[in-house]
């Protein structure tokens, strides 16, 4: 089960029998809520399993165990209170702003809209880090980037066309710009205050709590229409499919996160980029299957291009023909940071 598609489930549960168009469930904030505590979930479990390394698959210890490849670089601690670790609140705020924005956003658009943008990430972050970060690209790493953004742009106009509407689209793109900034302010506070990534995952775990915690109150009061959270909490108690894809999507957050790290520590990046576009393949046969998408021949030329920026910025061709000249073995690689 993919999440997107369990939060268009949720989108097509209809809330309210008594108007004369049936109202259907649409609270992004509150679906975010059940997003952040499958990564709590997550963060918890890497956190456990860190301590208990006999019990892992090596692959999975490899992935979640500090990185020590730059000698001392990771040993200096930084604790969740020290002043240092309030920096971390930034990232946090770009994820809930992202997951809320892809959220609502998926409610005016279509579950392979959403899966398909998401892989424009790859592209957006590379741009932060160049303008952020001063890291430099190849040629045919910026040819890459430019094929990745033409097609992203191709998926949103083609959804746009089919559906009337540009705000869905729209959403998602700037839910993947705040994403972007995310993964660019981690890297950078990472690096500023030597902060291992097991411990930078909890620490942003603790300051999302909070920022969530503060969001629900102020929601709980002043919210309306999709952010008014007492009434998305009702209808989410009162319906047995809503409250049961709320655990399921939880569930699935944590799972997908906490293995997707052995399997981009086993596959690497280029194995990571097939997984992805398959994943992405499903989503939309699945979600044409229940009634919730439609195949468009537009779509799929846009896909088709975002793949290909996708897969040549991550080395996948690169691989490919490394493989055909030295045969079909094992080929270690190191994964690239924007991946």
């Amino acid at each position: 089960m993919s999440i997107p598609l369990l939060l268009t489930f949720q989108n097509h549960q209809v809330v309210d029998h008594t108007t004369k168009s049936e109202t259907e469930f649409a609270q992004p904030l509150l679906q975010t809520t059940m997003i952040f505590i499958g990564e709590i979930l997550c963060i918890l479990a890497i956190q456990l399993a860190s301590k208990t390394p006999s019990l892992l698959d090596p692959s999975l210890l490899e992935a979640i165990q500090p990185q020590h490849a730059y000698g001392d670089h990771w040993t200096v601690p930084i604790s969740p209170f020290s002043c240092s670790a309030l920096w971390f609140i930034f990232p946090s705020a770009c994820d809930l702003i992202s997951t809320t924005l892809m959220n609502l956003g998926l409610i005016y658009s279509t579950p392979s809209v959403f899966q398909m943008v998401r892989s424009s990430i790859v592209g957006f972050s590379a741009i932060c880090s160049f303008l952020f970060l001063t890291r430099r690209f190849l040629g045919r790493e910026w040819t890459a980037v430019l094929t990745i953004l033409v097609g992203t742009g191709w998926i949103v106009v083609a959804a746009s066309k089919e559906e009337q509407n540009w705000f869905g689209p729209s959403l998602i793109v700037l839910g993947q710009l705040f994403v972007a900034g995310q993964f660019t302010l981690e890297e950078y506070l990472m690096d500023r205050f030597h902060v291992e990534p097991v411990r930078a995952m909890g620490i942003e775990g603790l300051l999302g709590t909070f920022l969530l915690g503060i969001t629900l109150l102020v929601s709980a009061f002043v919210g309306k229409d999709w952010f008014d959270i007492r009434a998305g909490f009702e209808q989410l108690l009162d319906s047995d499919a809503l409250w049961q894809s709320a655990l399921a999507l939880a569930l699935v957050v944590a799972i997908f996160n906490f293995f997707g790290l052995a399997v981009s520590t086993k596959v690497g990046v280029p194995g990571r980029s097939a997984i992805d576009t398959t994943r992405t393949v499903l989503v939309w046969l699945l979600a044409i299957h229940y009634g919730w998408d439609a195949f468009s021949w537009l779509q799929l030329g846009g896909f088709i291009v975002l793949v290909f920026g996708t897969f040549a910025f991550n080395g996948v061709f690169a691989s490919l023909r490394a493989a055909g000249r030295t045969g079909w073995g094992d080929h270690s690689e190191s994964a690239p940071l924007l991946s």
